[in-house]
């Protein structure tokens, strides 16, 4: 057990774009509070990571074959340690955001809820799984904007769905790659079920939805987003389109296409910050 493990388990990295995600959101819907946009990143930070630290445990017997350097099949974190520290970093979330609004509490404990059933169920339910992590990771954009009120909801709505399907695109993609280790952990996932060419046209075909809406933001944002949104969405079609000539995980892996659809995901983000920033000034 060390103390390494337990900051390892919450993926750091990824917990802290989604906080960081959360302040844009709010900052695009028109929120002007520095305090509210840092209130919001601790929220998500925390309670992504603890639906990190969940994954982790439950995923236990998958990962000693597909990642056996994850803290607790290594042994750096005890599973009864892991359920400690995710109920935890549950509690500080939850406690938190009662200090926001109702339409932020309400999403933060859908979510919540939602990031439970998913590690301990809807994970092993093909395609239910990957659609639950594609509304956790749109649904940044609607709680960051919520603290702005619910009007904002049509403001963030394209940011969502950029979001769920990029990140649904992404998500099956894992799968192909992973299907030896799901199979030895007893996991179910869609690509072992229609194979990892398949897996790259329903990828490719989610991709070209999330590039429909982020044209939608144009008739804010004007022509500079277009050009800097039109490099980003070429990039990140060119890298899934290499998936299609994948018939194997290890093909897969070696294309590099989930490793570069997400920095085209982080470069999107960007966009959307600098677009927001330019628009104070502009």
């Amino acid at each position: 057990m060390s103390l390494a493990g337990y900051g390892k388990i919450i993926r750091p990295m990824n917990a802290g774009v989604s906080g960081i995600t959360a302040g844009i959101a709010y900052f695009i819907a028109g929120g002007t509070q520095p305090l509210f946009a840092a209130l919001l990143f601790f929220i998500v930070l925390v309670i992504c990571a603890a639906g990190n630290v969940l994954n982790d445990y439950f995923d236990l017997e998958i990962d000693k074959v597909n990642r056996p350097d994850r803290p607790i099949p290594s042994g750096a974190v005890t599973p009864r340690g892991a359920l400690v520290w995710a109920a935890l970093l549950f509690g500080a979330g939850i406690i938190a955001v009662c200090f926001t609004n109702v339409w932020c509490l309400g999403v933060a404990v859908l979510n919540t809820v939602l990031l439970i059933i998913y590690a301990a169920k809807f994970k092993g339910i093909p395609l239910l799984g990957n659609l639950s992590v594609a509304y956790l990771s749109g649904s940044i954009f609607l709680f960051g904007g919520f603290l702005v009120g619910p009007e904002s909801f049509l403001v963030m709505l394209p940011l969502f769905a950029i979001t769920f399907f990029g990140t649904l695109a992404r998500e099956l993609l894992k799968d192909a790659e992973d299907i030896e280790g799901d199979r030895i952990g007893g996991a179910r996932t869609l690509p072992m079920r229609i194979g990892v060419r398949r897996t790259g046209v329903l990828a490719v075909i989610f991709v070209l939805c999330a590039v429909l809406f982020s044209f939608v933001p144009f008739l804010t944002w004007g022509i500079v987003y277009l050009v800097l949104i039109g490099v980003v969405d070429a990039f990140i079609i060119l890298v899934t389109i290499r998936t299609l000539g994948c018939d194997d995980p290890h093909q897969l892996s070696a294309s590099g296409s989930t490793m570069y659809l997400k920095y085209g995901m982080f470069a999107a983000l960007f966009v959307f910050l600098l677009m927001e920033i330019l628009s104070v000034f502009l």
